[in-house]
């Protein structure tokens, strides 16, 4: 058992949209694709998604996007890492749902149906605080960028690029790069509509101030 315990909720109850949800019904057919592989792995069907049917053509590029940054075949990064800078990621851009998403799924038992990585308690809290060692230096340099990245893209120092340089490829650059830019992108559109937490993971709404 873990020797902390979770964060207390940010949030206690699942709102309501301010805008009417697509019903899954509903759904275009051309997300059927994209849709049926992302409900299996998430175990639900995320009230964001609900929200991005009402544009099919955009919610087709932006989910197949998001694929191909996180889980593609073809990735140059390691997928639990790219899940661990996503948890950072969304905690420093200070988006709740998002966060709480990411912790989530990092916390899931690995081996299920569904996506889960089985990290600890503790080891959840060190990623989004800051307090995990990086297991090398080319992880160093990951988490580094991607903090420094959220906070500021404007302002990341030119050492953290260097020490990118150093210890990766340019298309590993590349893709943690589009890591940062994917979710600052989705953490924007989700909280500036303040689309509610999924009440199984109002649970998981504590970690986005660590």
């Amino acid at each position: 058992m873990d020797a902390i315990t979770p964060p207390k909720p940010k949030v206690l109850v699942e709102g309501k949209p301010f805008i009417p949800y697509v019903e899954e019904k509903d759904f275009d057919s051309r997300l059927r694709p994209v849709l049926d592989p992302y409900k299996k792995r998430m175990g639900f069907l995320p009230n964001a998604l609900k929200l991005y049917a009402h544009r099919p053509e955009i919610a087709e590029t932006l989910w197949k996007l998001n694929s191909n940054i996180m889980r593609d075949p073809t990735s140059t990064l390691d997928q639990l890492l790219k899940r661990k800078l996503a948890a950072v990621a969304c905690a420093t851009n200070g988006c709740a749902y998002c966060t709480a998403h990411s912790c989530s799924m990092l916390k899931k038992p690995s081996g299920t149906n569904f996506e889960g990585w089985g990290m600890s308690e503790q080891e959840l809290q060190d990623i989004v605080s800051g307090a995990y060692e990086p297991k090398d230096e080319m992880e160093h340099a990951c988490f580094d960028y991607v903090r420094a990245a959220s906070e500021d893209p404007t302002s990341v120092p030119d050492e953290i690029l260097q020490r990118l340089k150093k210890h990766l490829s340019p298309p590993q650059i590349m893709e943690l790069a589009c890591v940062v830019g994917f979710w600052k992108f989705y953490n924007t559109v989700h909280d500036s509509l303040h689309i509610p937490v999924e009440s199984q993971l109002l649970g998981d709404t504590g970690y986005v101030n660590l």
